[in-house]
């Protein structure tokens, strides 16, 4: 999975710019609305497509949408404002059950890569009230099980699916997450400088 969806993870990478050195608590707070307004609708359709679904997966301990209004919220953000933030129009297309847990395997993926972030923002903004990190903490100690359990999940949907291609939608659905977000990323913080 992740040799298939290499390129298309480095693309996406690519439009992530919280691990420049010049970050400000203003170009945080804009990466964190951009993160928002993708995991919103997604999260909801996601739930639609696996809750019931994948029970392994126990997608309701995995949604990240109250972390990040968590993390806005010490960052100047209320009810009302939150309503308002930009919402990722262009979603992947999650057509059935493996093309969301395609989906979920690029968010889960990101939770892994969210604990080098994490420690550049800690060391970043030491001196600086910019909140509780929610977001890139998420799991806390338990980033490497939830990742395991996630595989897990993955291997046994994938035992018990009826389809023959179930393995090329999984990866379809990754690549097309990976896409959509970095698409949503450069759009939404285009204009924003780590400066700002």
């Amino acid at each position: 999975m992740k040799t298939e969806t290499r390129s298309h993870h480095e693309r996406t990478e690519a439009a992530v710019r919280l691990m420049d050195s010049n970050l400000t608590p203003a170009g945080y707070r804009r990466h964190l609305e951009a993160l928002h307004g993708f995991y919103v609708p997604l999260e909801a359709e996601l739930s639609t497509r696996l809750a019931e679904s994948v029970p392994a997966l126990r997608a309701h301990e995995r949604w990240k949408v109250p972390l990040l209004e968590a993390d806005l919220r010490a960052l100047g953000h209320d009810e009302a404002s939150l309503a308002r933030l930009s919402r990722c129009s262009l979603l992947p297309s999650l057509s059935g059950v493996p093309e969301a847990l395609g989906c979920f395997y690029v968010l889960e993926g990101s939770t892994l890569g969210g604990q080098l972030i994490l420690r550049h923002l800690r060391s970043r903004f030491a001196d600086l009230p910019v909140g509780p990190f929610a977001f890139f903490s998420a799991y806390g100690e338990e980033v490497g099980p939830m990742w395991r359990a996630f595989g897990q999940a993955l291997t046994q949907a994938a035992a018990e699916a009826a389809s023959g291609d179930f393995d090329a939608r999984v990866v379809k659905g990754a690549r097309d997450t990976f896409d959509a977000f970095g698409a949503w990323l450069l759009r939404e913080t285009a204009n924003a400088s780590p400066r700002d």
